[in-house]
């Protein structure tokens, strides 16, 4: 079965229900509308269901719009969250209070359904285009950071050394790699084995890979990689195949105490892919 296509979220909040209902029918052909009737309920509401881009009434009980929309600016998770205030105010000093307590934008009721769909339209594109900027950056910097590591452990690894140390560099190398890609972008522990299995094809995607799950069960997970993330074919020193092995490891000790891991084929070694099964416990329950 496909999977629907996706919508983004718009909050509408006003504490009159019309109001609501009437924004609700303008735009929920495109979009997914989440409701909410005062700035307590709008803020349980961005937390619980993160939406792409918020309407907001100024005038409200207890909580007004500027209030809610400078809570939403001033925190980190939310800063970049549109908001667009929707009022009948339309004096220049409200437009004015509106913009410093961070709206991006402002509309007056009766709202034009031609207009309002414009609005939002423009600023989906706006959050879109700085959320890529946002995963371009993170990326470099988790390429950069790996740089970094390797200029300074490589020549160690290139020497004529014996297997055993060869074997804790690797070890070492994944260890300072791992730790700084799971604290600076895992945000949430993984508690099963199929969210174990995404956050390694996550770990292994920021430093340069393809990875993909192909396939969970209840004590195992398969991954197959189109791109090495330790650079081209014809380039490679298959070495380092040990390296992604050993962060894939490094990575399932977070959630399980024995982990196993398998990598069949490897782009290193010419098979145009890497293919690799990691298994709970001590043993390997691949098929012999």
């Amino acid at each position: 079965m496909d999977k629907k296509e996706y919508k983004n979220k718009i909050l509408v909040v006003d504490d009159t229900p019309l109001n609501v209902k009437i924004i609700e029918d303008y735009l929920k052909k495109d979009y997914y509308i989440i409701r909410a009737y005062n700035g307590k309920e709008a803020l349980e509401k961005i937390t619980s269901e993160k939406p792409d881009i918020v309407l907001l009434d100024i005038v409200m009980p207890g909580m007004s719009g500027y209030e809610v929309c400078e809570k939403i600016k001033q925190a980190d998770t939310t800063r970049f969250t549109p908001v667009v205030m929707v009022t009948s105010l339309s004096e220049l000093e409200d437009k004015v209070r509106a913009l410093e307590a961070g709206a991006d934008d402002f509309l007056t009721k009766p709202v034009n359904s031609l207009e309002l769909a414009t609005r939002v339209r423009s600023l989906l594109k706006a959050k879109q285009f700085h959320d890529q900027l946002i995963k371009s950056k993170e990326k470099i910097e988790a390429h950069n950071e790996f740089k970094t590591i390797m200029a300074n452990i490589l020549p160690i690894l290139l020497q004529n050394v014996p297997p055993d140390k060869k074997i804790e560099i690797i070890r070492q190398m994944s260890q300072q790699v791992e730790a700084i890609i799971w604290t600076k972008y895992i945000r949430d522990s993984p508690t099963e084995i199929s969210q174990l299995a995404d956050i390694s094809c996550n770990v292994m995607n920021r430093l340069g890979g393809d990875f993909n799950v192909e396939k969970v069960s209840e004590n195992s997970y398969t991954i197959l990689n189109k791109r090495c993330p330790w650079g081209e074919y014809g380039s490679l020193n298959p070495v380092l195949c040990m390296l992604t092995r050993s962060i894939f490891s490094r990575i399932g000790v977070h959630v399980f105490k024995d982990i196993n891991v398998d990598i069949d084929k490897t782009i290193a070694g010419g098979d145009g892919s890497c293919f690799v099964e990691v298994f709970l416990g001590h043993e390997s329950q691949k098929k012999q």
